[in-house]
Formats: C-alpha cells, sequence, structure tokens
C-alpha cells in the first residue's frame, strides 16, 4: 500500500523537481516510513514508502541501477521470488526487495517480464537505454495505476489528486463515466475526469518521445478447461492451491489483520491461515475484525463467528455497525476516494478500518472476490434445462429446496421454465421485467447516445453469458472497482490490503474446472466446501445463505433524509443536468413510506455524486 508518482517529458524539457515532489507531498499518507523523489532531465520518480513485508526494511524507492541504467519506482508484493531467484541469479533473502525481483525480470526478459511475476503490483522502470518507461499493472488488478498521457508529458500516480497536482493534467469530469455510474455500470479504464485513465488489470503500457502502447500480457482463455481423474484429484488440487495463495499473503513483518464474518469467504481464509501458522510454528496472532449488529439480528453474524473461533485460537474484535451513517465521515472518505463511490456501507469499512489502524495492523486479509472466483454456479441451472439435461436439474432443485426452503415450484418456474423462452423473446421483453428504473435525465441521456444505447452497455456483460462457464467468465472480469476503491479507503489508515482469492492460481484452476464441480447437490461453491472439510466448521461449511447487509443501510439512511430532501428539492442544480428529479423524487418518497426497492441505489448513487459534484467546485 505504498504510493508512486511519476512524470516523463515526452516533449524534451527537464522535469522541475518540484513538481514530482509535489505530486509526492499530495499522497503522503500512503508513506508512512518514508518519501522519496529521483529526477535525471526530463523524467522523475517519487514514492511513499509504506513497510509490510521483512524485505520492504531494507528497500529504497525509487531505486537506480546504474550497472543496467534501470530505474523502478513500485508498489508490489512478489510471490514467486523462489521461483525467480534462480532464473535472474539472485538470492532469495530479506536484503532484496520485491521491487529488485521486478527490475531484473524486466532486465532479462524485457516487456514480457510480467508473464514470470506472480503477486500484487503497479510499477513504472525508466530505461535509460532506449529512453522509454514501462509500466504494468497486476493479474487482477490490486494494486491501482492512473494516468494521463499527451504529446507533451506522461503523468502517473497511485491517486488522482496526485496526478491533478500537475498543471499540465485536466480535470474535466467525464460525463459519459457519470452517465455509466448513476445507472450502475462499472468501467474498467475511464475515471471520472476525460484523458485521465486506469491502466487496465493485467496490461502494460509503454511510453516513448513519440509512441504508446498498451498490451495485455494476461487474460482467462474463455476455453479454458482442466481435467482430472476424479473429483479427490480436483478437492486436492484445490485445497493445495488456496493454501499457497493464503500463505504467500501472510509474509509480513507487522501484525496481520482478518476480515471475518460468518461466511465461507473470509472463514476459510482464517481457519486456513490458522493451520498453515499451527504447520509452521509459528507465533503470529490471528487478529479479527468482524462488523456486529445489535439492532439487526437477521444480519448478525455472531452466531458463525464464534464457531471459528471454538474450532481457532483467535482474539476477536467487535465493531457495532448498528447505527453508523452512510455518510458518516463523506467529506474524508470522498477526498481519499477522489470520486464517486458505489457502495452504501463504505461508513462501516471506514470505521472498522481504523479499529485495526488503532491495534497497529498493517496487512490485511479479505474475503472479497470469493463470490466471484469459486463461482455460485450463477447459469447452471438454466443450462441444464436448455441442454435438455432435465433429470439432473429436477434432483439439483429438488436439493436446493431442500437446503433452502425455497418453493419447489418458484425454482421449476426460474430455472426450467423461463430458460426455454428464445433468447429473441428474453431481449424484447427484458426492459419490461428489468425493476430498475432509468433515472438519467432525459436530455442527458440524448447527448449519450440515447436510453436504449445506454441500456445496451448496461446489458452487455451478461446478454451473451448464456452459459455458467460464460457467466463465470464475466463475473471475474467485473471486480476491478471494488479493488481500487478499498485500496484508497485502506490507504487512509496505512493498511494494505491482500485477497487470497484474487491470486492468479486460483482464478485459472476455478474457471478452468468443470460446472458439475463448482455446483452439486444444489450446493453452490461445492468444491470449496468439500475442500474445507476439516478447516472449516461445519456450521460455517454447510452454510446456504450469506448475510445481505441492506436493511442496515436502508434504514440508517433515513438518517440523512434532510440532505436527501436538499438534494432533491432545494439544491439541485449540479445534479438536475444528470438526473431526473422528478424520479428521484418518487424513489424517496416511496422509501420514508417503507416502501424501499431496487431503486434505492440509485437514491444512494445520485446522493454520493451530489455530494462529489459540491466538494470540487468548492
Amino acid at each position: 500500500m505504498s504510493g508512486i508518482t511519476g512524470i516523463f517529458r515526452r516533449d524534451g524539457l527537464d522535469v522541475n523537481p518540484a513538481d514530482i515532489k509535489k505530486m509526492n507531498d499530495k499522497i503522503s499518507y500512503r508513506g508512512h516510513d518514508g518519501s522519496r523523489i529521483w529526477c535525471d532531465g526530463q523524467v522523475a520518480f517519487g514514492h511513499q514508502m509504506l513497510h509490510t513485508t521483512s524485505e520492504s526494511l531494507h528497500e529504497i524507492l525509487p531505486f537506480e541501477d546504474i550497472e543496467s541504467g534501470l530505474v523502478i519506482t513500485a508498489d508490489a508484493r512478489i510471490d514467486n521470488r523462489k521461483d525467480l531467484a534462480p532464473k535472474l541469479g539472485i538470492a532469495d533473502n530479506e536484503n532484496l526487495s520485491d521491487s529488485y525481483f521486478i527490475l531484473k525480470s524486466y532486465e532479462k526478459w524485457g516487456e514480457k517480464c510480467t508473464e514470470e511475476l506472480l503477486g500484487d503490483f503497479a510499477f513504472a522502470i525508466w530505461n535509460k537505454n532506449n529512453e522509454t518507461i514501462y509500466c504494468a499493472r497486476d493479474h487482477m488488478g490490486v494494486k491501482p495505476f492512473y494516468y494521463y498521457l499527451s504529446s507533451d508529458i506522461f503523468v502517473f500516480s497511485t491517486e488522482f489528486k496526485a496526478l491533478f497536482s500537475n498543471s499540465n493534467v485536466p480535470s474535466k469530469l467525464n460525463e459519459e463515466r457519470v452517465a455509466l455510474y448513476l445507472l450502475n455500470i462499472r468501467n474498467k479504464k475511464s475515471t471520472f475526469f476525460e484523458s485521465v485513465y486506469s491502466l487496465v488489470a493485467a496490461n502494460f503500457l509503454i511510453v516513448d518521445e513519440k509512441h504508446s502502447k498498451i498490451s495485455n500480457y494476461w487474460e482467462i482463455n474463455p476455453n479454458s478447461s482442466i481435467r482430472m481423474d476424479s473429483d479427490e484429484h480436483y478437492i486436492q488440487a484445490f485445497k493445495e492451491i488456496f493454501k499457497e495463495a493464503v500463505k504467500c499473503r501472510l509474509r509480513s513483518a507487522f501484525p496481520i489483520g482478518f476480515e471475518l464474518s460468518g461466511g465461507v469467504d473470509s472463514s476459510s481464509i482464517v481457519c486456513m491461515a490458522n493451520k498453515i501458522f499451527t504447520e509452521t510454528n509459528s507465533m503470529q496472532r490471528l487478529n479479527t475484525f468482524s462488523y456486529v449488529f445489535n439492532d439487526f439480528p437477521e444480519v448478525d453474524e455472531r452466531y458463525y463467528i464464534n464457531k471459528v473461533a471454538d474450532n481457532v485460537e483467535i482474539k476477536k474484535h467487535y465493531f457495532s455497525g448498528d447505527k453508523v451513517n452512510p455518510l458518516k465521515h463523506i467529506s474524508s472518505i470522498l477526498d481519499y476516494q477522489g470520486q464517486p463511490f458505489f457502495t452504501p456501507n463504505m461508513a462501516i469499512i471506514w470505521n472498522l478500518y481504523e479499529k485495526m489502524k488503532s491495534k497497529e495492523i498493517r496487512v490485511l486479509l479479505g474475503g472479497n472476490g470469493g463470490d466471484e472466483i469459486i463461482s455460485h454456479g450463477a447459469n447452471y441451472l438454466p443450462e441444464l434445462a436448455v441442454t435438455l439435461r432435465w433429470k439432473k436439474l429436477i434432483n439439483e432443485m429438488y436439493s436446493i429446496s431442500k437446503h433452502s426452503s425455497k418453493n419447489f415450484l418458484n425454482l421449476f418456474f426460474k430455472y426450467f421454465m423461463v430458460p426455454l423462452v428464445p433468447n429473441t423473446v428474453k431481449k424484447i421483453i427484458r426492459p419490461y421485467y428489468d425493476s430498475n428504473i432509468f433515472i438519467l435525465n432525459k436530455e442527458f441521456a440524448e447527448k449519450l447516445g440515447g436510453e436504449d444505447y445506454l441500456n445496451q452497455i448496461k446489458w452487455q456483460f451478461i446478454q451473451h453469458a448464456d452459459t455458467a462457464k460464460k457467466h463465470h467468465y464475466v463475473l471475474i472480469n467485473l471486480h476491478h472497482y471494488v479493488l481500487e476503491m478499498l485500496d484508497r479507503v485502506s490507504s487512509a489508515f496505512f493498511i494494505e490490503p491482500r485477497y487470497p482469492y484474487y491470486d492468479k492460481r486460483l482464478v485459472e484452476f476455478c474457471y478452468g474446472i468443470p460446472n458439475e464441480i463448482k455446483f452439486r447437490f444444489g450446493w453452490d461453491r461445492y468444491i470449496q466446501r468439500i475442500a474445507m472439510d476439516g478447516i472449516l466448521p461445519p456450521e460455517i461449511q454447510w452454510r446456504y445463505q450469506k448475510t445481505n447487509f441492506n436493511p442496515v443501510y436502508e434504514k440508517n439512511l433515513l438518517l440523512e433524509s434532510k440532505l436527501l430532501e436538499e438534494m432533491i428539492y432545494t439544491d439541485n442544480k449540479s445534479i438536475k443536468d444528470y438526473v431526473d428529479v422528478d424520479i428521484l423524487d418518487d424513489i424517496y418518497k416511496k422509501y420514508v413510506n417503507g416502501k424501499a426497492d431496487n431503486n434505492l441505489i440509485s437514491l444512494w448513487l445520485s446522493l454520493i455524486l451530489f455530494l462529489w459534484l459540491r466538494e470540487i467546485n468548492k
């Protein structure tokens, strides 16, 4: 969770050292353990250091390797150091930093170096020999990288505010991104600012004075298929890969925190970490942090958290989320986020990280990504229907009904009858059964191509995902925004988040295995449940549904009724060009009358946009 900055004057002028220092100072909070800049002619790099691993205690960035003519700045954790060391002819010891492994990999393999790296990283390397900058972002996009590129200058940083401290970088609002946000659509590359981009996960960018090149160095093969001899082989392989994904993220010179709910994802990480610590006789302590809700028993997970504690020696830290106003700390949150965000639970996350900081936690392991990577098996049952595997479908629906108390006839209609409706008919009727209201101002929508065009963008992610495998592919590629958002909020508390489920090896394995081992006997994530046998408490291992925190924010957002009314009725100048305030009025009236529905998220997104616009226009 360090920070990086850089300037490359493509016009041949020298960089003013004051410019890179100004950028670095803007993200000084990311550099709890040091701040450095490096300047040489038309290029300058900056770095804000947060020590996390033992190796980082010896790290100096930016680092110039005089012999090779390479300079690097990086925010990185490299997980395959042991494999890389002999290939690079260097030692794997604490005196060599992870960024040094990156630099030597680039020296050996050039632009193909990222194909050899494993871990979470965002970095830039200046090559004096050919006067180019090579930048890259990790496979899943855990580490952020934003940039501005013109014919005169290339500027990059971990965060927006550093970019905008450079007078060459414009901060004009990107209205298309505003529209996508209000329609609850994520976008990989664009930001809320025109000409400022996010380097997409698993991409590298090369820039010299005249040319630039972006290329994808890795992606999931849509046709990837892993076949093994038996279920036991799949299960054992999953267990080994998951264990390694957790183990390599435990490398830390400081206390580690674990987010712990009562769900399968976070509980599996905690229990596997305990197994690893036990096997290695580690003195590390399992500090877990959890939300609890006395006023919302339907979302409180203490029963399951205590089941983990019964099996694993942990030090539990509870945080009450009952009365947390969703807009608590909103000015600070928006300042760190730098643009509007999606989640209504940000204030709760903020308070949880604040508690972690008070316990001197520097590294956090979270269960994010489990749903997308392991797979809930979405579209598997409809796939059984359309491929005429009806006996198997009936058996699965009976099992689901048994586990979840869901009505079998409802399941039959949803998974048997609806899938047999022709796609051409579904496409025609989709707008009628889509319960989300189109909230954009009509003139604004027309300016961007019209309602039909924007709805087409909204549905394009899933319209071709007519099989479980295709749907799994879509989910794996829709996670980036959450990772960027969490990185920015964790930076406020000197915490580096790490996510075992976003390990490249685990992603590739879970995508490639057959659907039948992901969903079986009415259980989604079947392979994980079986693989964690004897490690995960049975009450969690065979828990059917996870908690939905919507009731908390639905109730607590009413604490801001005055601000909501201000946005809709008295101070809507900044937002009415983008949102139909009459529709917001409709949603709000239903909400205060106790009829909150799916469209409440539109009210939330509009409110965050409203507050953000007010902040940046001060």
